[in-house]
Formats: C-alpha cells, structure tokens, sequence
C-alpha cells in the first residue's frame, strides 16, 4: 500500500515537471486535424531543422534562469557575433575566426556576471544595457548594411551533415547530453540550483557565489555566440538584426519548460519540450496562414501565461 502511494506521488510530481510534454502531445494533435500537411514527413523534418538554433540558446539560458538571473543580451551577442564573423573570415579563416568570435561571447558574458555579481545590480538592467551597446556596436561596425558570406565551406556549418544527419542536430545533441550531465552530476551543476534557491543560504555554506555567476554568464555568451555562427551560415551573410526574434521565444520556451524565473527549479529536459512546442504552434499558425502580427500576440500571450503559471507553482511551493 505504501508503495503504490509512493509510485502515485513520483507520477504526480513527475506529470508536473514535465507538463510541457503533455500540452505538446496536444498541439501535435491539434495540427495534425487542423492541416494535413503538418503530419508530413518533409514539414516535420522542416520543423527540427529550425529547431537547433533555440535550443541550444535556451539551454545556456536555462543555466542563467536556474541560477536566479536572466539575460536580455543574447540576441544582440547573436547579430554581434554574425557580423564579426563575417568581417573576419576573409582575413584569418574559418577557424580563427570562429574563434575569436566564440571569445568575444565568453568575454561580452563574462562582462554581464562581473557587473551582476561585483555591483549587484539587477540582472535585467546590466543584460538590459549591454543589449542595448552590443545592438549598437554591430550597427556602427557596418552602418546597417549586412556583410555577405563569400566563403563556401563556412556554409557547412549549417548545411553540412554526418551520415545523414544534419549537424546542427549533432550540436543540439552534443549540448543537451552535456548540460544533462552538467546540472545533475557536476558539483557546480548542482551549486546553480543551490544559488538560485537561495543565494544567501548558499554564500554561508561556502559557496563560490560570484564566481559561479560569472562563469554561468560567460558560458551563455559563449553559446550566444555560437548560435550566430550557425545563423550565419545559414542565412550566408552577418545581418546587425538577425538575433532580434531570438530572445523572447528563448525565454518562452524556459518559462514553459517548468523553469522558475526566480530560480533553482527546471532543467533543459523541460526546456527541450518548451522549444518544440513553440515550434511546432509556430509551425501550425503558418500553415493555417495566420497573420504574422496575430503570431506576435499569440507569442506575448504564452509568455505572460507561461509566468503566471510559474508564479502559481512557485507560491505553492513556498
């Protein structure tokens, strides 16, 4: 008796946790009555391979979220990253180039954890500003005009594939295996969750605070970064606003993942269910040609809604 009560609360708690995946199973069923053409092979294969880039920028953004902070900087790293990129291939190569970029995301992070953490300002206005310099900067380095990809094997980034499989699926994959084992396994994984339960409770237990929030930071960056490569590739030139539509479905997609704004509660298992049904009610609008600004409140909707659910979890919680 005991233990069928046990097994029910685990399948409770675990209905909870992974509620994303439930609501996702029913917009799948939605789309598939709503267009016959959504169930199609070659418009599901469409679907992943616009999956690779938010994800791997949710889950660096996951990481941050976890540990009680945010960043609104991600896009402009994302624009930042493409056109420096560009401008930088014909003159070192590939792979300097990426490099170099790749650096300027972990330092542009780096930058957004020691203001966070050193002054103590607010998250959202540090990621706030430095989103607002970096968006500046990328427009200053070009005057707003893109800069073409004239280097043919950079487009392998995107396009390239590993015995059928494309390779912004392998990064997808390589990342979400490495973040799983990173937060669950790792002493420092673990910390995130601790800090952004509760970072006092957490400086008193000896925790490296600061340091594990600059590092956090420095690692979304980084992958900001390399998220601009990929959108490079793929779009074959370095555009100043190429990371503007990035930002808020990366937050959406973590919020409906069950992770807690506040922090210390999700993980990028649920992050992974937060993106594709994104996608895949993004996918559904289109089909069913819904007008692109009707799309944009539908997305300002599931994030409010998304929030607000999360704040009732949380309050239950507490």
């Amino acid at each position: 008796m005991k233990s069928k009560i046990l097994s029910t609360i685990k399948i409770k708690n675990l209905a909870k946790k992974y509620f994303i995946f439930l609501i996702l199973a029913g917009v799948i069923i939605l789309g598939s009555f709503s267009n016959p053409i959504f169930m199609t092979l070659r418009n599901q294969r469409n679907i992943m391979l616009d999956f690779s880039i938010p994800f791997i920028l949710a889950t660096g953004l996951t990481m941050v979220i976890l540990i009680g902070g945010i960043d609104l900087s991600i896009g402009s790293i994302i624009s930042l990253s493409g056109l420096v990129v560009g401008m930088l291939l014909p003159k070192t190569g590939i792979l300097f180039a990426i490099i170099i970029v790749l650096l300027m995301g972990a330092s542009i992070g780096a930058l957004n954890g020691f203001f966070i953490s050193r002054f103590t300002i607010l998250p959202f206005i540090v990621t706030l500003s430095s989103m607002i310099i970096w968006a500046g900067v990328a427009l200053i380095l070009t005057k707003s005009i893109p800069v073409p990809i004239t280097n043919p094997s950079f487009r392998v980034i995107d396009h390239g594939s590993i015995l059928g499989i494309p390779l912004p699926w392998i990064y997808s994959l390589v990342i979400f295996i490495l973040a799983i084992i990173f937060l669950n396994f790792h002493p420092t994984g673990r910390r995130i969750y601790q800090i952004g339960n509760d970072e006092e409770t957490a400086r008193i237990a000896g925790i490296k605070v600061d340091k594990i929030k600059i590092g956090v930071y420095m690692l979304n960056g980084t992958i900001a970064a390399l998220c601009g490569i990929i959108v490079t590739s793929r779009m074959k030139l370095g555009d100043p606003t190429s990371g503007g539509d990035f930002l808020f479905d990366s937050i959406a997609a973590v919020c409906l993942g069950g992770t807690a704004l506040g922090g210390g509660q999700g993980g990028v298992i649920g992050t992974l269910g937060g993106v594709l049904f994104m996608l895949n009610l993004k996918n559904i609008l289109i089909l069913n040609d819904v007008s692109i600004y009707i799309q944009d409140v539908f997305r300002g909707a599931i994030i409010l809604i998304s929030i607000i659910i999360l704040n009732i979890q949380n309050q239950r919680r507490k």
